[in-house]
C-alpha cells in the first residue's frame, strides 16, 4: 500500500512539473483523460493507478488520471452522463450487461485487461469527445490509450502495481455483453 501511494505521489509530481514547464513554454499540454475504476481497495483501482503511472512515463500526448468510484454501475453512469463525465472506465461484463441500451450506445469497448476473482476487467470508453476537444483529437487519444496498454514497457509499469494485467481484445466478452468495439481497438 505504501509503495502504491509513493508511486502515485511521484506520478503526480511528474505531472505537475510537466504541466508547469509546458505552461511556461506556451506549449499545449497533453489531453487529460479520466479513468473511473472502483473503490480504493479494489483491483480495478490498483489497475487504474498502474495505468495512470504508465501514461505519465510512456504515453504520447495523453495523461490518464485515476478516479475512484463505487464500481460498475457508477462507472457506466459517469461514462454516459454529461455532468458526471469520465472518459474511460474499468467494468465487468456483468456490469455492462446490466446497462440500458441508451447507456450502451454512449460507450464502446476497448480491451480486456485481466481478471479479478474470476471476473474479466474490461476497459470501455465514452463515445463523445470532451468539451473543447475535436472528435479527431479524441479518437487519436483513444488510439494512444490502446497503444499504451499494448506497449511492453508500459505493461511492466502496470504489472508492478497490478500483477493480473493480461491485455487481450476481449471480443467474446464485449459481444456477450452486447457492446460494440471502438474503432481504435480493432
Amino acid at each position: 500500500m505504501l509503495k502504491t501511494m509513493i508511486k502515485s505521489v511521484s506520478a503526480l509530481l511528474v505531472l505537475s512539473f510537466l504541466a508547469t514547464t509546458g505552461a511556461r513554454l506556451g506549449v499545449a499540454g497533453p489531453l487529460e483523460l479520466v479513468i473511473g475504476t472502483g473503490g480504493t481497495s479494489s483491483a480495478a483501482f490498483i489497475a487504474g493507478n498502474g495505468i495512470s503511472i504508465a501514461s505519465v512515463l510512456h504515453a504520447k500526448g495523453i495523461k490518464i488520471y485515476n478516479y475512484g468510484t463505487k464500481g460498475d454501475k457508477d462507472n457506466i453512469k459517469r461514462l454516459t452522463k454529461k455532468k458526471r463525465a469520465i472518459n474511460l472506465a474499468l467494468v465487468s461484463p456483468k456490469g455492462i450487461a446490466k446497462a440500458s441500451e441508451k447507456e450502451k450506445k454512449g460507450m464502446s469497448g476497448l480491451l480486456a485487461l485481466g481478471n479479478d476473482k474470476g471476473d474479466t476487467i474490461l476497459l470501455v470508453v465514452r463515445n463523445k469527445a470532451p468539451k473543447g476537444v475535436s472528435k479527431q483529437d479524441y479518437n487519436k487519444a483513444i488510439a494512444e490509450v490502446v497503444r499504451l496498454l499494448k506497449d511492453a514497457r508500459a505493461a511492466k509499469v502496470i504489472r508492478a502495481e497490478w500483477k493480473a494485467l493480461s491485455v487481450s481484445s476481449g471480443d467474446a466478452a464485449f459481444k456477450a455483453a452486447g457492446l460494440r468495439r471502438h474503432k481504435a481497438a480493432m
